[in-house]
């Protein structure tokens, strides 16, 4: 196991240098992209800034954010992949930049499974042993242990040709582990996946995770990963740290309104400009008192945004009367799609066959919402 350890860290890629004769229309666009950016400075694109995080021996880290975040450049340079212009990463208390890849004992996982294609799946998942010249007692014993935990032990002398996605991506995070690196970095495994397939490798990852101990950190975009596999999330939007924390308070106390949109399931209701007046906001028209740290913190704000999960509102007989456009059946939720007036909200609540039928199409209902799960944000969207 190792204590990873990332201080200060900022990565610029160099701007595309458009000279030659060839592809210049092809460089030109590119550099035309990169000046686009969020953040550039005089030396190129900031894909990361000023980032610092501690992820502990053994932890299961997820690394969560758009696509352009800097979750990858993250990964990369924990792997050794890439050096940071600035920053310092230590394995341990151990500076590690200036250590080559095949030096830091890191295995890595990739979208793409890179099997062997004319090896059998005991062949690929062993072939890291074998390289080391481990007994072949040794390796069958270890090569049985993971596969029995992934549920491959009926697939050992199968070629990558009759595997399904699913079972490929398994044999590939097989293959990493079974050589028992500090850490594991996992780039986006299950994005080519479809949802039954990830829901199952996620129990099967958390199972090997608690098997062999080892410190995993798993780069993606998708929040239903994060909150089920992790147990420490850090947030990116930019290449800037937006929270880094234990997944259940990313969840329940977000720091900014980005965090609380990005982790939203069920989907964060967002309400723009709602007025304060002294002690309370007024939603829909009706009041709802500010707790004393929020009062503390509101400081000379007027009007503030407002977020709730769907979850957290409840159609019923009484309360504030809305309009139903539409409902969807999402997994075991059913969502309801309503309106006060001009204003869309969703309604969260547990699939039922029967409830399904109760919500019609311009059907007046009333709703009510948890005084206690109301997000509020400055206008700089940070927590209130």
């Amino acid at each position: 196991m190792t204590r990873i350890v990332l201080q200060d860290v900022t990565m610029i890629y160099p701007f595309e240098k458009v000279s030659g004769l060839f592809d210049r229309k092809q460089k030109k666009l590119i550099l035309e992209q990169q000046k686009n950016m969020p953040y550039t400075s005089n030396e190129g694109v900031i894909a990361l800034q000023h980032f610092s995080s501690v992820i502990n021996d053994g932890e299961f880290a997820v690394i969560l954010g758009p696509s352009g975040s800097g979750k990858s450049t993250l990964l990369r340079i924990i792997a050794g992949l890439e050096r940071p212009t600035l920053g310092k990463v230590y394995f341990d208390d151990e500076e590690y930049n200036n250590v080559k890849p095949e030096d830091r004992d890191v295995a890595m996982v990739f979208q793409n499974y890179s099997l062997y294609p004319n090896q059998s799946v005991y062949e690929n998942i062993s072939f890291p042993l074998q390289v080391k010249h481990t007994p072949r007692e040794e390796i069958d014993a270890e090569v049985k242990k993971i596969c029995e935990l992934l549920g491959l032990s009926r697939k050992l002398e199968s070629l990558p040709q009759d595997l399904s996605g699913g079972e490929k991506q398994r044999v590939a995070i097989a293959r990493s582990l079974i050589k028992k690196p500090s850490v594991l970095l996992l780039d986006e495994p299950f994005s080519n996946l479809d949802v039954i397939m990830r829901r199952n490798l996620r129990t099967q990852l958390k199972k090997l995770h608690q098997a062999y101990h080892t410190t995993f950190v798993y780069v993606t975009h998708d929040q239903y990963d994060a909150l089920s596999l992790a147990e420490k999330i850090i947030i990116l939007k930019d290449g800037i740290k937006q929270m880094d924390d234990r997944a259940a308070e990313v969840f329940l106390h977000p720091v900014n309104r980005f965090c609380a949109e990005f982790v939203s399931s069920p989907i964060m209701n967002i309400f723009e400009d709602v007025e304060v007046k002294k002690d309370s906001f007024s939603l829909f028209g009706k009041q709802y008192q500010l707790t004393p740290s929020r009062k503390k913190h509101l400081g000379k704000e007027k009007k503030v945004t407002v977020g709730i999960r769907g979850s957290n509102i409840h159609a019923g007989k009484e309360g504030i009367e809305a309009v139903v456009d539409y409902t969807e059946v999402i997994e075991a939720d059913l969502i309801i799609h309503a309106k006060i007036d001009d204003q869309r909200f969703v309604i969260a609540e547990k699939y039922k066959e029967d409830k399904e039928t109760r919500y019609l199409q311009g059907q007046k209902i009333y709703v009510t919402f948890d005084e206690d799960c109301f997000h509020l944000f400055d206008e700089n969207g940070d927590r209130i």
